[in-house]
């Protein structure tokens, strides 16, 4: 059991890390994904402003976060299972948004690239995968 609970460490430890590097870069630059998906989700409600793509920054930070503090403080568990669901179903928006309806991988010029657009979506199944474990680990 021993390994069990330093497997799940090591997750959430990376998880953590890769979700504070994200919101960084986020609200760093604007040509990120995160950039790109908060203008994706504009263009499909008509609106043009910005303010979406610094949010979801913002809240991939305070996950990052979030997951690192929980690690060395008495966070509630109760306060930490509705906060990793939350991060959970941010992140299934996060790729329906970015990878299916933003057409399955096709390029400007029309042509499918699906092996370019599996290599980019198998990194984001595998954080929702780290997050649904840590989510039942901690529950």
């Amino acid at each position: 059991m021993k390994k069990s609970s330093n497997s799940i460490l090591f997750l959430q430890l990376s998880l953590a890390l890769m979700f504070i590097s994200f919101g960084l870069v986020g609200i760093i630059n604007y040509n990120s994904d995160l950039a790109n998906f908060g203008r994706s989700v504009n263009k499909l409600f008509g609106q043009s402003n910005d303010v979406i793509p610094v949010l979801f920054a913002v809240l991939e930070l305070v996950a990052g976060v979030l997951l690192i503090a929980s690690l060395f403080s008495g966070v509630s568990s109760r306060v930490l299972s509705v906060s990793l669901l939350v991060i959970f179903i941010f992140w299934i928006v996060f790729i329906v948004m970015n990878y299916f309806l933003d057409g399955f991988g096709m390029n400007q010029y029309g042509r499918e690239d699906f092996l370019g657009w599996l290599k980019n979506l198998s990194p984001q199944l595998v954080a929702l995968s780290g997050l649904w474990i840590i989510t039942r680990s901690r529950g």
